[in-house]
Parts: C-alpha cells; structure tokens; sequence
C-alpha cells in the first residue's frame, strides 16, 4: 500500500469500528427491552429480524449506486443515520415503534457495511487479501465484541436509556471520521462503465459455495443473538453484564484471530479454514442449551468464537479474489452482506417460533444443523472447477 492507501485503511477501519461498537451496545440489552414491552418469543425474533430485513432489500440498490457514484457518501449518511437511531430506541414504547427504529438501522448498516468492505477490498493488495481483511476484520469484529460489554456496564450503572445515548454518540464520532478523513472512491477501473446484473455473480461456484455458507453460518448467528439472552437471563439467571460478557467473548475471541488466520489463509487452502470453522461453530450452538451454569455457556461461546476467526477471514479474502476478477466490488460486496442478512431474518423468525411452540433446545440445535448444511454446500463448491 502507498501513503495515500494507508490513510484510507485506517479511516476505513476507524470508522467501521466506531459503527460496529455503536450496535454491539444494543445487542444483550434488545431482547430484554422488548421483553419488557410484552414481547412474545415471534415478536423477539421480529424485532430482530426488521433490521436485516430492511437492510436485505436495500443492498442490491445501494451496492450499485456505490459502484457509480461513489463510497463515501453512502459511508457517511449510514453513520449519521446509526446515530438518530439512537433517538428512536429511546422513544420506543411498544412493539412497533422498535421495529421501526431497528428498520432504520437495518437501512443504515446496509449503507455502510458493505461499502466499507468494498472500499477495503479495492485497495487491498494483490496477494494480501487474507492479511489485509483479517486487520480490516479486527476493527469490525472489535467493535461488536466491546460493544455488548460496554452496553451491559452502562446499563447497570445508569440505566438502559444511557446505553442508547452511548451507542449514538459513538456513531456520531464514526460520521466525523469518515467525513473529514476518508476520500471519495469511485469505480474507475475496466468495469465502471459496462456494470452488468448481479446474475454475473452467480456463474462462479465457488461464489455460490461462499454465499451459502454465509446465510447458513448468519442464520446461526440470528439464533446466537437473539435467544442467548433470554436463555442466560430466564434459564440460567445471569446479571446485564454477564449476558453483555458472553455475547462479547465469541465476538472477542473471533477478533484476535483475524490477523494470525488471515495471514494463514494468504499461505494455505482457505477452503479448510472455511470448512473447520464452520463445523465448529454448528457443534457449539448444539451445546449451548445443555449448559448449566455460566461456566459451562462461557466454555461454549469460546468455541464459538474461535469458529468465526477461522472461518471469516478467509470466507471474505476468498470474495475479495473473485471481485477482483469481476469487477464491481460494491455490487458483490453487497451481495455478500445479503447473504448474511437474510440469515438474519431467518434465524430470528425460526428460533422464535421454535422458542414459542417447542422449546429452547430444539431453537440452538435447529441452528446447528442448518450451519453443518452450509458446510456440505461450500464443500460441494470445492469439488469442482470454480467456474
């Protein structure tokens, strides 16, 4: 990388970092809040579901303005949107109101997540991609993991509305980061003027492999994130803090491994990675309901956390490459970023109605195996020519 790029790096991954910390603080106290409202576990699920589901539907749009217009401003506008969604989570009463508020904030990740991936991968050097998105990961997984211990602290401490305030206030710094420091990036290279339709993306299997690993990995995920807490804090009794700690352990873990397994996945078949993490990860959302105490749930979310540091770095080096090759980061990162979403959708939905009408257990395990089917999909990928 030149100076210029170096610069650009670091604003990337500031400004990403402050947005993921931003949301990592709503994410042990969300189900509770809403459970608080007289939330059903469908309405739990719902709640955390409108958020991807308005991101989802915006991607595709937002990926190819980006390609045509620009990234920064998409960067910026999502921030500040992140930031006014604090003000929402704060006057929201009911039901509704907070699926309106997580709506405006699906919108607003839509705008900023995959853009910034983009923009990482386009300046990422040829080679390099595990290394580079391994650091460019950190930052983003480094936000998530503080987020949730942060969130619980503050609660504790202050109140729930205080954590809301928090979370807008470190958006607002992310806005400031990428509107004065982060140049403007448009598509100038060979595919800025003949942009074609997403269906380009699709003809390369290891490309679908990646995506479907990544909606049945997200799907478990939405389970993790949306029925952990109620788990810890109904079957298990723990404290704010202790669920923020549990929900930040996986997300920790999976950030100082970013840098060392991307680097590995620079030097080694990235397939294995892709494949080993994955299977971990299906094993320990298997395990969660039959944990007792916050030991045993604190042994299972390491697990889980090392399953993404293996997986995530080299499942999005491997994107970058075949972006590379097409043309239109903006376009395949968002399809990307779809991908999870929708399992973000999925997952809440499912472990809600499984919650409601069958049981806790069968919610996890159910996630579990969706995740080993994600697996046998990106190896089926692997069998043959990637084209």
């Amino acid at each position: 990388m030149n100076e210029i790029q170096k610069k650009i790096f670091i604003a990337l991954c500031m400004a990403i970092f402050s947005a993921m910390l931003g949301m990592g603080i709503v994410a042990p106290l969300l189900p509770l809040y809403a459970q608080q409202t007289g939330a059903t576990g469908m309405a739990i699920g719902l709640v955390f579901a409108s958020f991807s589901i308005s991101r989802t539907f915006l991607l595709p749009l937002i990926g190819k303005l980006s390609d045509r217009k620009g990234r920064k401003i998409f960067i910026a506008s999502g921030l500040f949107l992140f930031s006014l969604t604090s003000i929402g989570y704060i006057a929201s009463a009911n039901i509704p109101l907070l699926i309106l508020t997580r709506t405006i904030q699906g919108i607003a990740a839509a705008m900023v997540i995959p853009i910034a991936l983009a923009y990482m991968g386009e300046i990422t050097p040829g080679g390099k991609e595990g290394t580079y998105m391994g650091i460019f990961n950190l930052f983003f997984y480094g936000g998530l993991a503080t987020g949730p211990i942060l969130g619980g602290i503050v609660k504790d401490a202050f109140g729930i509305n205080s954590s809301f305030y928090t979370m807008g206030f470190i958006s607002f710094v992310g806005f400031l980061l990428s509107l004065f420091f982060l140049p403007e990036k448009k598509n100038t290279g060979e595919h800025a003027t003949t942009q074609r339709g997403y269906r380009q993306f699709f003809r390369p299997r290891i490309l679908k492999g990646t995506f479907f690993y990544r909606l049945c990995f997200s799907i478990g995920i939405g389970v993790t994130w949306a029925f952990l807490p109620i788990f810890g804090d109904n079957i298990l009794e723990l404290s704010s803090s202790q669920i923020g700690l549990l929900i930040s352990l996986n997300i920790l873990v999976a950030t100082l491994l970013q840098t060392p397994f991307g680097r590995l996945a620079d030097r080694f078949a990235k397939g294995w990675f892709i494949s080993a993490g994955g299977i971990m990860a299906a094993s320990a959302l298997c395990m969660i309901p039959f944990t007792r105490n916050f030991t045993e749930i604190f042994l299972v979310n390491l697990l889980l956390g090392i399953s993404g540091g293996i997986a995530m770095p080299a499942l999005t080096a491997l994107t970058v490459e075949e972006g590379k090759k097409i043309g239109e980061m903006g376009s395949l990162m968002s399809l990307f970023v779809l991908f999870h979403s929708m399992g973000m959708i999925i997952g809440p939905l499912l472990a809600g109605a499984s919650a409601q009408y069958v049981s806790l257990t069968v919610t996890f395990v159910t996630g579990g195996a969706i995740g080993l089917a994600g697996v046998a999909g990106f190896g089926f990928s692997l069998l043959k020519p990637y084209r």
